[in-house]
């Protein structure tokens, strides 16, 4: 496929469609698709709208910061709009009531079709990518008779959407179900063994409670943050109670790291302040945990040794925190890099920043046995910092401008 997607149709109404205002995931349907289109690289949009609904329809995207494409209005009353792109690159063509995620443009651009369609597994759903040359036509037959001329869309080559998300919803759709399926697709690919199993499952029902309010992303962190903080306090009662107490407050501060995420993808809310906080406040949690695990034991066990095993663990936690850090920004350099050292890079990172530790220290607890994990972690958090510093330097992205 020669060009990217750089355009796109979007169509607002049809028989039986939904209003383009209807919510789904905390967005309007029509403000979803354009965001959507955003996200898979497109620069100008042309939302198709009868008359007496643009109006209403252009109020509810005004002083939205995340749409920064060009929305251009098209509408049977209005002459087409002058200077339509007719040489470089394509143009996205779908309804504002089918659902997809941007990854399944960008993954089947590469298949080098010049121009293709997708069709979901059910209820008609369907988009297509065009040459941008055929734009000026698509809209003039759709002022002309209502509807985008699906004549030469249909012989376009079919591809399915494989594993990605392709729905048109409808008015008479279960919403909460079809919602379910599609926090389904948004799986992290550095979810460890208890995220993908246990963490994820409690976190999408707490993620489709969270979509009906107006709580962002960055205030979930922040409560997820004062769960954490709250668990790690417990620590300090030095008792067996206080140690579970805690160790359940953790575990539900792992399942809410994962509600803010998914709430910042389903609502496209992701930034790099989100980012930054994300991982900052699970560090501050982290070390609280650790020195509060050290005191437990200390307290329950006699253990001398266990606050300066704990120290030594948020000592360690503290000092992999600007190295991981460094590692994230210098992915896409180590990828290329290609060496031993970057693809063991790579897995250190993406085991460090999975959250399965949470449940181990809750088994701990209620086993009584909070000593056989200070001792492991504390031990193995020194040799992880020391490994990975030594592979970011003999890499060389210690040294790698970001």
């Amino acid at each position: 496929m020669t060009g990217l997607v750089n355009a796109a149709v979007i169509s607002t109404g049809g028989v039986d469609a939904p209003s383009p205002l209807a919510r789904f995931g905390g967005l309007s349907l029509l403000k979803r698709a354009l965001l959507t289109a955003q996200r898979a690289g497109v620069q100008v949009c042309y939302a198709l709208a009868q008359n007496e609904e643009a109006a209403t329809l252009q109020d509810s995207l005004a002083n939205d910061p995340r749409l920064t494409a060009d929305v251009v209005w098209v509408t049977p009353r209005n002459p087409l709009p002058e200077n339509l792109p007719s040489d470089v690159g394509h143009c996205l063509v779908f309804s504002c009531d089918t659902l997809f995620r941007p990854t399944l443009i960008q993954d089947v651009e590469k298949e080098g079709e010049d121009g293709w369609q997708v069709h979901g597994d059910s209820n008609h759903a369907n988009l297509a990518v065009v040459p941008v040359s055929q734009l000026a036509s698509l809209l003039a037959a759709w002022k002309q008779e209502g509807s985008l001329s699906q004549e030469y869309i249909e012989q376009l080559p079919v591809r399915s959407p494989g594993q990605h998300f392709l729905y048109r919803l409808t008015q008479q759709d279960d919403w909460g179900a079809v919602e379910h399926t599609f926090l389904l697709t948004l799986e992290n690919p550095r979810d460890g063994l208890v995220d993908a199993y246990l963490n994820r499952s409690c976190s999408r029902l707490l993620t489709r409670l969270f979509l009906r309010t107006p709580l962002t992303p960055n205030q979930i962190t922040v409560l997820s943050f004062l769960t954490g903080l709250l668990g790690a306090s417990c620590f300090l009662l030095g008792s067996y109670g206080g140690s579970v107490l805690g160790a359940l407050l953790l575990q539900f501060s792992t399942v809410l790291d994962c509600v803010d995420g998914e709430v910042a993808r389903v609502k496209m809310l992701e930034s790099p302040l989100g980012e930054w906080l994300d991982i900052t406040l699970d560090t501050v949690v982290h070390i609280a945990i650790f020195l509060g695990v050290g005191v437990a034991v200390w307290k329950q066990d006699g253990l001398a040794a266990a606050p300066l095993l704990g120290g030594l663990l948020a000592a360690a936690a503290f000092i992999s925190f600007p190295l991981v850090t460094r590692a994230e920004k210098t992915e896409d350099a180590g990828r290329a890099r290609g060496g031993w050292e970057d693809v063991w890079i790579e897995k250190m990172v993406a085991g460090l920043t999975s959250r399965d530790y949470s449940l181990l220290v809750l088994l701990c607890a209620i086993a009584g046995k909070l000593a056989w994990f200070l001792w492991a972690a504390a031990i193995g958090a020194q040799v992880f910092w020391v490994v990975l510093l030594s592979l970011l330097w003999k890499a060389g992205r210690l040294r790698h401008s970001s």
